[in-house]
Order: C-alpha cells, then sequence, then structure tokens
C-alpha cells in the first residue's frame, strides 16, 4: 500500500499545477488581457484588489538599451510568462494559489534578475550555474536599499526564493534550473538573514496608544450623533439650494448659513461645526476614530476591517452564554476570491464603532448597491460626497488614504510626544498592540488568542506545537526580549531604584563612562538578556525573576499569573522599581487614603488598606533616597 505521507507529497506537488499546454487554462488569471500581450492586467484575487488592479509590463528596458519584447529574446519570455503564471497558482509553501500582488513581486525580483543575466552573457535559465548564482547574490546586494546604502537580508532572501522557484517547476517550464540552487541550507542563512534584525511592524507605545483609544471611543460614543446631524443639514442645504437651481457657488453658501445657524458642538472637545471644511474634516476623523476602536480592541487585520459588511455585528449562543461578535473574512493565505469567513469577538465599543460606520456608509450604500462600509467617494472635494445622491464612483477607503485620516487624528486628539517627536501611526499598528497587549499579559491563552487572530496557515501548523501558535508565539518572545532589555538598560541608567533587588543592582552593577557608554550598555542589557535574566514587566515594577525566591511561587516557566499582583511583588526578592513607577504607587497611596475616610470601613478591610499605604509609602521612600554615586557615574 502506498504510503500516505507520500501520497499527500504527491498530490501537494501537482494539485495546483498550470497546463502551460492548454492556451484557456493558462490564462485562467488574468482579466482582460491574453498571453501574448506585453501588458498583463491580473484579475483581482479580492474584492479589495477590484478598485486598483494589479499590472505588469513585459516591455522593460535592458541594460543593453533594447526591451525584453524585442524577438531575440522571445524564449526567455515566454519562459518567465511560464513561471509567473506557475507562481500565481501554487505557493510551494502552501500549495495554493497567490494573491495577484504577491505575484506581482515576484516579477519584480524575476526583472532584476534577467537584466543581470543578459548583460552578464546568460541567455537562458539553464545556463546558470552555481558560480552565476554566487555573482548574481553579490549583485543584488550591492543594490541600494530604501533608506539605506544596501538592500536589507530580507529581501536579498526574496530574490533568492525566486531561484528556489526556477529549481522546483523545472519539469513544468522549457527552460529551468538544472541543480538545487542552495542544498542543505536555508535562504535565511544564504542571505545573512537574522532574526533580531528583521524589521517588524511597531506596536503603539502604551503612553499613545491609552490616551489614542480613550479619545476615539470619546469621539465615537459622544461625537457621532452631533456630526452625522451636522452631516445631514448639510446635504439637505445644498439640495435644497440645487432644487431652486442655485450654482456650486451659491449652494455651499447657503450649506454653510445652515451649518453656522445650527452651530453643533462636539462633546469633549472644543470644536463647533460652522463650515463645510471642519464638517469634512470631523466626518473623516469619525471614520478614523472607528477605525481606532475596531483595530485596537479586536485585532483585525487592515484588509479585515475594510471589508467589513453592514450587519456584521451578531450575537452568538443564548442567555449567559450570548457573545457578541463581528463576523468577516479573512484573506491572507486564502485562494478564494472570497476568502475565509471569521467571527471576532468584539467589546461594546467595538461594536458601537460598526453601528457609526453603518450610519455614516448608509447613504453610499444604497446609492452603490454594495454592502460594505468603507465605501467613499474617491478624490472627494471637501463634503461634496455626502449629497444626495452621491456623484462619483465609490470605491473601498485605500490604504493610503486611512493612514492620513488616521495621522490627522492624532493631531486632532493633541496625543502626547514619543521620544519629544509626534508619534507616526499606521494602519497596521492596532493589531500588533493588541495583540501585544494580551500576549504579554496571560500567555497561558495564546491557543485562543491565536483564533481569534485567525491565524490558521497550513506552514504555521506544520511548525507549530499543541496548545500555541508558533509564529504568535515567535513574535511574543522577540517582544519580551526587547522589552526586558529595554528594562535592563532603564535599570543600569536609574539614579534611584527600589524594591528588595533593586537595592541588589545598585549595589553589583557596573560603572559605564565615555563617548561611547550608550553602546556599551546597550551590548551589557542583551548580554544580561541573553544568559537568562529575562524581565517580568508590569504597569508597579519590574520581576528579575528567579524560581527559589519567587513570592508568587512560580515555576521554571516563570511567575505564577494568578499570584502575581502588587503587594506580593513588593515583598519579593526579584522586584525592582524606578522611578518611571512612581505613578503607580502615589496613585495607590491617594486611592487608600481616601478610603481611610470611609466611616464603614470593615477592621479586616481596614487592616488591609493600612498594609498597602506602608508598601507605597516604602517603595516611594526609596525611590527619593537617590545613591551618592550611580550605576553610571
Amino acid at each position: 500500500m502506498t504510503d500516505p505521507m507520500q501520497k499527500i507529497s504527491l498530490i501537494h506537488q501537482t494539485a495546483r499545477v498550470v497546463d502551460l499546454d492548454h492556451h484557456l487554462d493558462r490564462e485562467w488569471f488574468l482579466l482582460d488581457s491574453e498571453w501574448p500581450d506585453v501588458l498583463w492586467r491580473f484579475k483581482p484575487t479580492n474584492v479589495l484588489e477590484e478598485s486598483r488592479l494589479v499590472i505588469i509590463r513585459w516591455d522593460f528596458g535592458l541594460q543593453n538599451g533594447l526591451n525584453f519584447t524585442d524577438d531575440q529574446y522571445a524564449a526567455l519570455l515566454e519562459t518567465s510568462r511560464q513561471l509567473i503564471a506557475l507562481i500565481r497558482n501554487c505557493s510551494l509553501s502552501t500549495g495554493l494559489a497567490q494573491r495577484a500582488s504577491t505575484t506581482v513581486g515576484y516579477f519584480l525580483y524575476l526583472r532584476e534578475l534577467i537584466r543581470w543575466m543578459l548583460s552578464a552573457g546568460y541567455a537562458s535559465f539553464g545556463q546558470l550555474n552555481a558560480q552565476a548564482l554566487l555573482e548574481f547574490q553579490y549583485y543584488i546586494s550591492q543594490r541600494k536599499g530604501v533608506k539605506r546604502a544596501t538592500l536589507a537580508p530580507a529581501t536579498i532572501q526574496k530574490y533568492l526564493y525566486l531561484l528556489i522557484y526556477l529549481f522546483r517547476f523545472r519539469t513544468q517550464l522549457n527552460d529551468g534550473l538544472c541543480f538545487d540552487p542552495f542544498p542543505g541550507v536555508s535562504l535565511g542563512t544564504v542571505a545573512g538573514v537574522r532574526d533580531r534584525n528583521i524589521r517588524r511592524w511597531p506596536y503603539t507605545p502604551d503612553a499613545i496608544a491609552v490616551p489614542l483609544i480613550q479619545r476615539s471611543i470619546g469621539l465615537v460614543e459622544d461625537g457621532c450623533s452631533m456630526i452625522l446631524q451636522a452631516r445631514d443639514i448639510y446635504a439637505d442645504a445644498i439640495a435644497a439650494a440645487m432644487a431652486r437651481g442655485f450654482y456650486a457657488k451659491a449652494c455651499d453658501d447657503a450649506a454653510t448659513r445652515a451649518l453656522r445657524r445650527a452651530a453643533i458642538s462636539i462633546p469633549g472637545t472644543s470644536t463647533t461645526i460652522l463650515s463645510i471644511s471642519e464638517l469634512a474634516q470631523l466626518v473623516d476623523m469619525l471614520y478614523a476614530a472607528c477605525f481606532i476602536v475596531i483595530s485596537y480592541l479586536v485585532g483585525p487585520r487592515l484588509s479585515e476591517i475594510l471589508h467589513l459588511e453592514a450587519g456584521c455585528v451578531r450575537l452568538q449562543g443564548e442567555g449567559k452564554t450570548a457573545v457578541t461578535v463581528i463576523v468577516g473574512t479573512i484573506f491572507k493565505r486564502q485562494p478564494e476570491y472570497h476568502g475565509r469567513p471569521h467571527e471576532w469577538v468584539a467589546p461594546p465599543a467595538a461594536v458601537q464603532a460598526v453601528r457609526v460606520l453603518e450610519a455614516l456608509s448608509e447613504n453610499h450604500r444604497r446609492h452603490a448597491q454594495r454592502p460594505q462600509l468603507w465605501l467613499r467617494r474617491s478624490h472627494a472635494r471637501g463634503a461634496s460626497e455626502w449629497q444626495v445622491p452621491c456623484r462619483g464612483t465609490l470605491t473601498i477607503t485605500s490604504n493610503e488614504r486611512l493612514h492620513n485620516s488616521l495621522n490627522r487624528l492624532a493631531l486632532w486628539l493633541d496625543l502626547p510626544t514619543h521620544d519629544n517627536k509626534p508619534w507616526m501611526l499606521s494602519a497596521y499598528q492596532g493589531r500588533k498592540t493588541f495583540a501585544r497587549y494580551a500576549a504579554l499579559r496571560d500567555r497561558s491563552a495564546l491557543f485562543a488568542l491565536a483564533q481569534h487572530l485567525g491565524h490558521r496557515e497550513r506552514s504555521a501548523t506544520d511548525i507549530g506545537y499543541s496548545g500555541s501558535d508558533y509564529r504568535l508565539n515567535a513574535e511574543i518572545d522577540a517582544e519580551i526580549l526587547e522589552q526586558s532589555t529595554g528594562a535592563w538598560e532603564h535599570m543600569l541608567t536609574s539614579s534611584g531604584l527600589a524594591g528588595r533587588a533593586g537595592a541588589e543592582i545598585l549595589s553589583k552593577r557596573p560603572r559605564f563612562r565615555g563617548a561611547r557608554m550608550k553602546l556599551e550598555i546597550r551590548a551589557y542589557a542583551r548580554m544580561l538578556v541573553d544568559v537568562g535574566l529575562t524581565l517580568g514587566v508590569c504597569d508597579w515594577g519590574f520581576c528579575i525573576y528567579r524560581e527559589h525566591s519567587s513570592a508568587c511561587l512560580g515555576n521554571a516557566a516563570g511567575p505564577n499569573t494568578e499570584r502575581r499582583e502588587p503587594s506580593t511583588c513588593a515583598n519579593c526578592a526579584n522586584f525592582a522599581v524606578s522611578n518611571k513607577h512612581r505613578p503607580y504607587w502615589t496613585g495607590q497611596l491617594d486611592r487608600c487614603n481616601d478610603m481611610l475616610n470611609e466611616i464603614s470601613l470593615p477592621l479586616q478591610t481596614l487592616r488591609i488598606v493600612r498594609e498597602r499605604i506602608q508598601e507605597a509609602q516604602l517603595i516611594i521612600q526609596k525611590l527619593d533616597q537617590n545613591p551618592e554615586e550611580s550605576g553610571n557615574g
């Protein structure tokens, strides 16, 4: 009987191969183009790509001044078309069809390989040998990168992955690589990719994220009705003026007078809507605030938020077990046009954000006969898109437009600075911030978090382990290491530390001097992390975790999350506090002193409150006792 694993492997290799000899099959992914055309327009691989089609051109220029579509390159051109069709049809990692945008990335790598090959005297892929691939790798490693002198190792790795496609698909191509380009070694090793050097999407720092979320919720919950009312006043005034035959300028003047008469104020702000431009800005701010609330409190990807439709909020279950969810679609790693259905558990604030989006988009959805919540008029001038009916094409909001709106929202909300500079928001930070916040506080629920975020891809499952998601764990581990390194840097330079571990650090830390002091501190902090002194970071201090002295009765895996709380930590030999935690302890002192004024406080509670006051006073006192010589003196 055939080995089941061999059978699965055979299916994986052959299930998605294009029959390139069949003219109809090989053009299945093209929209209104044919195989010999110079310009290929790809069919959208999801609804979000419909307004921005993926296009590639085969007549790109070569270093000798000719074009790739010239007759002398016909054989290489045909093989290149075959390769792009195969890449579009079958990913080597998943065996599934890839998105058009992913395929065009490989086209760009292929274009650079072809330009180098022809300039180096190679007329076909089959002529390439090991020495030629080394020369190509050196060539791309010297190319100029974006905001850096050369390409990043991770980008070089993508170029090399193209060579793997040329080898694996050699039997389906007229001309492919005849040898395994990287036998027995990973592409990351060849390209010099190191995990610590990989640029990841940043999360929003807590000092920025907290006011951002709070103020966005305030605008969504308190300001939405006022903004919608002003929008209706504008639309009605424009409609009335147009019915009387007014020109555009007179219509705008009529709408401005109507807004000034209404003088609608936005609760919690000093803003009053008195002009069309102010109305247009506030509508954009409301859209951006809705995105922030959903992204930071629920955690979907950008494409998943932009594809939400009216009626997506539903109640699952009955009675006390009922849960409110947002029903949507996941497109990542999904070959189907409509993606994979998914549900996210949603808090009340996120549900309200969806309700606001439904109200904002109601006229647009009715006009376009489409259900999407993020339908907007492209290139709208001021508030003109809110005239009824809307004039112009309605499309789903683009990434660039949303990015600009988010950063204008940050200015409008007057968010605090980060390192004395405004923090730049992106549409991808909410998901990272949500996952980091949830995972760093309770790693016991990573499997549930992975399910919530929609981490369900075969490549992750193959290398994962029961009860968790490998990639999510890897991201969290990297974040913990970076967080620990930063915390060690802080403690190595802080002039005052409290807690039993804090006193130990002050007495034993080395002295750093000279022009390279910052670099030496960073290297020393990294060394402490690498030898296993990873820190637990929380709002009230640092945990320099050592199992034998753990007051929370932790184990070899780390602190006991159920017993870890401020009072337990304050009496633990692993605990250190710096001035960055002072607000927490002064706040505890104020809260406890307020409780002492309550006449009906039970005796047992009174005893606990006094103990908490003593703990806070002792820590604050230790922080105030700055040593005569700091560790970095």
